[in-house]
């Protein structure tokens, strides 16, 4: 275990040609951040990332600092190189939160690139899904900012070892205060990617793409409830 500026902790595999991310979990319940977005008073310390060749490593964060204020760690693949990183929602408790990923460079495990934190405590992100939203060979990552709040959709690009944000659209939402899950997400059917969320007041069932430089709506229907945004992103 070693310290990485006084407020990471990480066990960092120097591991062998061809390794991977199999899976990945959170680990280390703590109560010190007590925001409770997700239903409960309940983050996590750390995540450990299993690797295909060299097994598990942890990344955790000193006592009373970080935490992961998330469900569950995503396996996406955002490099657009066939093989997934982790993608999480990170909190510093004076900063708000922000999305991080992890994953190898040069066989190495660790933080690859995230966004700023949104700058305030108790200010949370609910992540939406990553693909190449505009076919221009690199991977999109969405998230609504604020989805009790500003409810923004908000697009960043991953490219050049960086995320950088490059479109945003008011008046969206995924996720009530409470809520243990996060529905919606994005719809590949064949033709452009669509992003599946609610309008701000829950009223109507949003899709939403993307060509490149900005972001167009469409309605596509009522909102009734979280299972309906789960099935707007079927292929029908």
């Amino acid at each position: 275990m070693r310290v990485i500026g006084a407020i990471v902790l990480a066990l960092i595999a120097n591991a062998a040609g061809g390794e991977t991310i199999t899976s990945a979990r959170f680990v280390g319940p703590t109560q010190h951040y007590a925001h409770g977005i997700l239903g409960d008073t309940i983050e996590y310390s750390g995540m450990m990332v299993d690797l295909s060749v060299s097994g598990p490593f942890l990344i955790g964060f000193a006592y009373n600092t970080r935490v992961f204020e998330d469900l569950a760690p995503r396996l996406w693949d955002v490099t657009g190189d066939g093989t997934p990183e982790v993608v999480v929602i990170e909190t510093d408790p004076p900063q708000g939160a922000q999305l991080s990923i992890y994953g190898l460079r040069d066989g190495t495990l660790s933080k690859i690139a995230s966004t700023p934190h949104i700058g305030q405590t108790h200010r949370w992100l609910a992540p939406i899904g990553a693909g190449d939203l505009d076919g221009d060979g690199h991977i999109e990552i969405a998230y609504i900012d604020r989805p009790h709040l500003a409810r923004t959709l908000r697009i960043w690009r991953y490219q050049d070892g960086k995320l950088t944000e490059i479109a945003s659209q008011p008046g969206l939402t995924n996720h009530k205060i409470g809520w243990d899950h996060i529905p919606g997400g994005i719809r590949n059917c064949g033709l452009a990617p669509k992003i599946i969320t609610a309008n701000a007041d829950w009223s109507r069932i949003i899709a939403s793409t993307f060509d490149g430089t900005s972001i167009h709506t469409r309605d596509i229907g009522p909102y009734t409830g979280p299972k309906h945004l789960n099935l707007a992103t079927q292929c029908r």
